[in-house]
């Protein structure tokens, strides 16, 4: 008998519990069960009364609404983007524009490099837990090592002010890659730190890669790293730059930007419309279709995991305008999701995606 009501109680027990998971589905309070959800912000050029775009979405790009107009100067384009996570965020621009906020983006505060970096445009941001490193015009690179309360410059080899820092990626702590272009070959160069900015090295790239000029870098850990840019050009190292395989070209268009899924899996987007992506290190790429206005230059990507991308862009010519794109299915379908509204006159630059559920890594 006692076994008996003791099975009753156990069978109920399980019924309940089914029903309450059944209940949580419904009205979405299991947060792992929409670990797909996540926030994303594009920066992009000037509006017509000077402001600088801020875009923000907090439902995965479905839906945009801007950000820090209070705050951002007139005439001074935002060029770069870098969520942290879901509340702290990072963004870069024209004349010594730096900002940030850590609630989200309800209060953006501007952040003075000026005795360092007086009125330097910048264009990339890279950070690794509390050190953030900052690249841009002239060959200047600065870093804070204190989450931005202090910041220095990082003296790069002779002749480095001719080159713009395009990209930067900290590694680690100690190893840090900048890459860069100048408008006359060879014009690019590629730079790394192995002791957090004390020395640098030059690197020479196999087949005179060096001619052509360097947009970004990115990598997955010391050892995985790759360098896009001019003309469907990249190089690839998978033993931490002791060899590096040059790659492409591709086609006759720019690399603009790109980001590792993991050290085989790259998503990129370039100009005229080309989105490619590989599964096996560059060694074969596959070109996905491109949605919304045509003849626009895909200038950034960001993507939280194999599946969920969004790709920003601007016109490559007259009249302008700027597009969001956003795939939930791996590429298999793009579609445009900021291509008709009111301030789609306004070229976008680049992306950052944040999990709404969890700290985003590399």
């Amino acid at each position: 008998m006692r076994s008996e009501v003791w099975l009753m109680f156990k069978n109920l027990a399980i019924e309940v519990l089914v029903v309450l998971l059944l209940v949580l589905v419904t009205v979405g309070c299991l947060p792992f069960l929409h670990q797909n959800d996540y926030s994303a912000w594009v920066v992009g050029e000037t509006d017509a009364d000077g402001i600088a775009m801020l875009l923000f979405s907090g439902d995965s790009g479905a839906t945009w609404v801007r950000q820090g107009r209070d705050v951002l100067p007139e005439g001074k384009p935002l060029s770069d983007v870098l969520a942290v996570n879901s509340r702290e965020v990072w963004v870069v621009g024209s004349e010594g524009l730096i900002m940030n906020t850590n609630d989200g983006g309800d209060i953006w505060t501007h952040v003075d490099v000026s005795e360092v970096a007086d009125g330097v445009s910048f264009y990339t941001i890279s950070i690794v837990d509390n050190i953030i490193w900052i690249g841009g015009e002239v060959g200047t690179v600065i870093f804070s090592d204190d989450g931005g309360a202090t910041w220095e410059t990082s003296s790069l080899p002779e002749d480095s002010n001719n080159y713009i820092i395009q990209g930067i990626f900290a590694v680690t702590h100690d190893i840090v890659y900048a890459v860069g272009n100048k408008s006359v070959p060879p014009a690019g160069i590629v730079l790394r730190t192995e002791d957090g900015g004390e020395t640098w090295e030059r690197i020479e790239l196999p087949n005179e890669y060096n001619y052509h000029g360097w947009i970004g870098v990115k990598a997955t850990d010391e050892n995985h790293v790759v360098i896009f840019g001019g003309q469907g050009h990249y190089v690839v190292t998978a033993n931490g730059g002791r060899q590096w395989v040059t790659g492409g070209p591709l086609f006759p268009h720019d690399i603009n930007s790109l980001v590792m899924l993991d050290k085989s899996h790259y998503w990129a987007a370039c100009d005229f419309d080309k989105i490619i992506i590989t599964d096996d290190s560059g060694i074969s790429w596959r070109e996905q279709e491109s949605a919304g206005p045509s003849n626009s230059f895909l200038l950034g990507i960001d993507a939280l995991d194999k599946r969920n991308a969004l790709i920003v862009g601007s016109s490559a010519g007259f009249p302008q305008f700027g597009k969001i794109l956003r795939t939930s299915n791996g590429g298999t379908i793009w579609e445009g999701v900021y291509d008709n509204s009111d301030d789609c006159g306004v070229p976008l630059s680049h992306v950052s995606i944040a999990s709404n559920y969890s700290k985003k890594g590399f």
